[in-house]
């Protein structure tokens, strides 16, 4: 029987003005504006269900129109935002921060890990969805193929959940994979086909307040070779092969009748660094992505490593 394969994270205090004086007001003003333009846009993000936000779908959704306006706003926040509490980490020590989060996040990295974790199962609930829905898998007459989605998936999440969702990535304190230096600071990947961004300003650290924690929603954490046109369709086309006993090995190209399906080399491109760079949303090509996946497909001959029967 065919097998899928499973394998394998200033100090800026502000100047107090004195009471009388004359800039008083203009302060307040301006420090008024900019709650009331922050709270405004985000009050609109709000209106959308809680798990939707959680995964910044809405704050990206919000921003698709009048881009350069809102950033504008936001970019005011990060500009001006006090570095005083950046490194503090309990709940108890900066409540603002955590405001309509949950009460069982405590600690910032937390906070920051579960973000992570939203994500991944996000991709993992897309994978799934574009697998289930597909015709191998509905056909009432391929219940081979069916098995063999379903196998794959389950191996998927295994490998995903063993690799605890990659959580270390937003979070600081994790020197091994985090993708943000030791304050929490974050920079932009640029487009999908660059080794760096363009731009200078695409630094954001979500650990210094609440604005940008909510604003780091819109970074993407984008697919290079992109997940639904073509990681997915590559997943199908393996699984078909096995299904119908076609199977053509990747490693030393011979045919074959049976063999394995490379689960963890799809792992690496929907869900680890090999494949993800995080963008600002204006570096996110929402075009055609040249990179494409592959039929990680093996012949007996070839596989070396532990697999799933059934």
């Amino acid at each position: 029987m065919p097998a899928l394969r499973g394998g394998g994270r200033y100090t800026g205090g502000r100047r107090r003005i004195p009471e009388h004086s004359a800039s008083t007001d203009s302060v307040h003003l301006i420090a008024e504006h900019r709650k009331n333009d922050f709270d405004h846009y985000y009050s609109m993000i709000l209106t959308h269900k809680k798990d939707y936000i959680d995964t910044g779908k809405a704050a990206k959704e919000f921003l698709s129109e009048n881009l350069s306006e809102k950033f504008k706003v936001f970019q005011r926040y990060i500009s001006a935002a006090n570095d005083a509490k950046t490194m503090l980490s309990e709940r108890t020590q900066d409540p603002e921060w955590f405001a309509g989060l949950e009460p069982s996040e405590k600690t910032k990295e937390q906070s920051m890990s579960k973000r992570v974790k939203e994500r991944m199962r996000g991709y993992y609930y897309k994978t799934k969805s574009a697998l289930q829905s597909s015709e191998m898998y509905v056909r009432s007459n391929n219940a081979r193929g069916k098995k063999l989605i379903d196998q794959f998936l389950l191996d998927l999440r295994k490998i995903l959940e063993t690799n605890k969702y990659n959580a270390g990535y937003f979070n600081r304190k994790d020197k091994v994979v985090r993708i943000c230096d030791e304050n929490g600071s974050f920079q932009c990947g640029g487009l999908w086909n660059k080794s760096k961004c363009s731009y200078e300003d695409h630094v954001i650290n979500p650990y210094r307040s609440r604005e940008e924690r909510i604003i780091f929603q819109t970074w993407n954490l984008d697919h290079k070779i992109e997940l639904s046109r073509s990681i997915t369709p590559n997943i199908l086309k393996a699984i078909e092969r096995l299904a119908n006993g076609q199977v053509k090995c990747i490693s030393c190209e011979r045919d074959s009748t049976q063999g394995f399906i490379e689960t963890d080399r799809y792992y690496l491109q929907i869900f680890t660094r090999e494949n993800l760079k995080l963008v600002h949303i204006v570096c996110h090509h929402k075009g055609k992505h040249e990179a494409q996946s592959n039929l990680y497909t093996v012949c007996g001959k070839c596989y070396s490593g532990q697999s799933i029967e059934y």
